[in-house]
């Protein structure tokens, strides 16, 4: 290198070493310093009323304000709540009761099945054959009305073992859980018997976890450190009765229907999610609008629900993360109103559970969001989930031309008459095999 290019190198080195030397510029610096901490409260602001500190989305969320089904990959230390449904009449956007909790361990558990919710889970590809518990708060109708096809079809998805269903007591047996699913298979045994043709397994054993409606604090659920306990509620009659989930410091309780009442709070305090029941304590103008009579409306709110006043009460004393109101009509002219109620004794973080799929997650140090699921307007029966390599077919229990007498099988139409000719292919008439049959998972992603 000449003299000369290596005094412009050695001048230029010196140039920047003096130019690193000389102080900021002050304007510079302010400006810096103002763009890095707008916007950032830290402890110099409170900012919001009712978020802090508590409600923020996760880095991890594919979409922070809509949930994509299949797109976004639980946490370990995650849990999700989607409503399956979120009212007490369905219509086009609400389904009657039903919750299910997501665990980052893998674990999911259904609450209440009412009317209608099913089609959730199947738009939001959730396979039959991965819900194996399913708690009833109550054995009202709109919470419980999809256990039979629940029952039914679940098997058909690859379910093929025992479905454990939990619920309370009554008063006496024939009001107890036990009692209503005896009975639902004795319902059912038509639809039974003609898919005993297909694998079925143990689909069609259920086994019933029948609780103490009285047993407050009673623990319904242990296992995999998940830990679900229940209490007496007051909703219409006995044998009514809530719940509360634990696991891995995550916490929900889960009201079910019910009056305010005190066992709520003693059980319920601090956790991340508490959702309830809420109705309008509006009475005059929403029986105007329902067309029942104010004294029939305010009947059965008093004796059976909670006024949104009862569970902003509820909220202010147990001080959960996210205080969530559900089995509610989502209509606007009346939501408002339902906000306010809430707020005359809670300032805390409300959301309405409704309508149908939204989507809460509690992640990171207890922080939770929520947001609307996103489904197709139409969708296929999601395909069932086994984890292991391969899968055991249960052999069914007989043939299907065993339970159809021969005078109806000939009255069948021979299908060389209705299949183009070339098009008609070789037929399955008879399962093959009388034995189960372990084959490769074919359901394997």
């Amino acid at each position: 290198m000449c003299r000369k290019a290596v005094l412009t190198v050695l001048g230029l080195l010196l140039a920047t070493l003096a130019n690193a030397q000389q102080p900021p510029d002050p304007e510079i610096s302010k400006a810096k310093t103002f763009f890095e901490t707008a916007g950032n409260p830290g402890d110099r602001w409170i900012e919001g009323e009712t978020m802090v500190p508590h409600v923020a989305p996760a880095s991890h969320f594919q979409a922070t304000m809509v949930y994509y089904p299949g797109a976004e990959e639980l946490q370990p230390d995650e849990m999700r709540v989607i409503f399956m449904g979120s009212a007490p009449y369905p219509n086009e956007s609400q389904s009657g009761m039903s919750i299910l909790v997501e665990l980052g361990n893998g674990n999911r558990f259904v609450f209440d099945l009412g009317i209608g919710s099913l089609r959730n889970y199947n738009a939001l590809m959730i396979p039959f054959n991965t819900i194996n518990h399913v708690f009833f708060t109550h054995l009202h109708m709109d919470h419980v009305s999809d256990l039979p096809y629940f029952t039914m079809f679940r098997p058909i998805q690859g379910g093929w073992t025992p479905l454990h269903i939990y619920g309370p007591s009554g008063s006496d047996e024939q009001y107890g859980i036990a009692h209503m699913v005896k009975h639902m298979m004795k319902m059912t045994a038509w639809h039974q018997d003609s898919f005993h043709s297909w694998p079925i397994g143990e689909g069609y054993a259920p086994i019933v976890h029948e609780v103490d409606f009285m047993d407050a604090g009673g623990v319904a659920y242990e296992a995999d450190g998940v830990e679900i306990t229940h209490w007496p509620t007051s909703h219409t009659k006995d044998g009514a009765t809530s719940y509360r989930l634990d696991w891995n410091g995550r916490s929900l309780c889960y009201t079910g229907d019910n009056r305010p009442n005190s066992l709520t709070i003693e059980y319920c305090k601090d956790v991340d999610i508490l959702i309830s029941e809420v109705q309008t304590a509006t009475v005059s103008i929403s029986s105007m609008s329902l067309g029942m009579p104010p004294a029939m409306a305010a009947y059965t709110i008093d004796t059976s629900h909670t006024p949104a006043y009862g569970l902003g009460y509820i909220c202010k004393q147990t001080k959960p993360r996210v205080c969530v109101g559900t089995h509610y009509g989502f209509d606007d002219i009346f939501n408002n109103e339902v906000v306010a109620q809430v707020r005359h004794h809670y300032r805390g973080a409300f959301a309405f559970g409704a309508p149908d799929l939204v989507t809460f997650n509690v992640h990171g140090d207890r922080k939770v969001w929520w947001r609307p699921a996103v489904t197709a307007g139409t969708a296929q029966t999601p395909r069932p989930v086994f984890e292991s390599e391969t899968v055991t077919l249960p052999a069914p229990r007989h043939q299907v031309h065993d339970v159809i007498n021969d005078r109806v099988k000939a009255n069948e139409i021979p299908p060389e008459k209705w299949y183009p000719e070339g098009h008609k292919p070789e037929l399955v008439r008879e399962w093959p095999l009388t034995e189960d049959l372990e084959i490769p998972n074919p359901f394997a992603r």
